[in-house]
């Protein structure tokens, strides 16, 4: 009922706001969840003082459009291990090299400050489209913390019927079915889409689900900044929830 409450919400957003403030949106409905459920969205803010020794940042993708600017992350889990809810620290800079936003602030929710999960010698992305720079974005870079090994066996996610979608001549957005193969229900299921051309990202969207109980395909939607015209799209939905 609740992410049925959220869906309802995306729905009802006019073409008049951006891609940027219905993710937005979004998102500060998600964190008001996580509030009410006691969680802790990193209260004083993000800092990392030990860069990873497993966890490597290989590129960073400045997207730019009419909804606002994402910035997406890919990672390398270089270790034998999955690792789980690994910090990340993101600067978005200007032309001049001036930082014009960091997702260090206060408040934010943990899908914004870190990583649910990266495989055993495998790669991760990232998507922050929350990015409200002060000025002019140019270019990003991302430092990742040490995260979590995980000990037991990982929740396996698929995602089904993904599609693009036109709500408007500027705000488009993907949509599917996350399928939880597991026993656990999966809490503040973080969804990253990636819209890529000849091997480019082009576009990038969010959108974190609430609950994903087991076995029953839970509805996903999101709103892409860039354009996923003619692009190929890839939908990621890792684990949250372990037991």
């Amino acid at each position: 009922m609740r992410f049925a409450a959220l869906a309802l919400l995306a729905l009802a957003l006019s073409g008049c706001e951006s891609t940027q403030q219905k993710s937005a949106q979004l998102e500060k409905a998600a964190l008001a969840h996580e509030k009410a459920i006691g969680g802790n969205p990193a209260h004083h803010g993000l800092s990392i003082i030990h860069l990873s020794t497993r966890v490597h940042v290989l590129s960073t993708t400045l997207i730019k459009g009419a909804e606002g600017t994402a910035v997406v992350v890919t990672l390398a889990n270089t270790s034998a291990t999955a690792i789980r809810d690994v910090p990340i620290a993101l600067a978005v800079s200007d032309a001049q090299g001036a930082v014009v936003y960091t997702n260090s602030a206060p408040g934010l929710s943990q899908s914004l400050v870190s990583v649910p999960l990266i495989p055993a010698h495998g790669e991760g992305v990232w998507v922050d489209d929350q990015v409200a720079a002060s000025g002019t974005p140019a270019t990003a870079s991302a430092k990742v913390g040490e995260g979590t090994a995980v000990t037991g066996p990982i929740p396996l996610m698929t995602v089904e019927q993904a599609h693009v979608f036109e709500e408007s001549a500027t705000s488009t957005g993907a949509e599917g079915n996350i399928v939880n193969h597991s026993t656990i229900e999966q809490q503040e299921l973080l969804v990253d889409a990636l819209a890529l051309r000849a091997g480019k990202i082009v576009a990038a969207g969010r959108a974190v689900i609430q609950q994903v109980p087991a076995g029953v395909p839970t509805r996903f939607q999101l709103y892409f900044t860039g354009s996923p015209k003619g692009a190929q799209l890839q939908v990621t939905a890792p684990a949250s929830t372990f037991e």
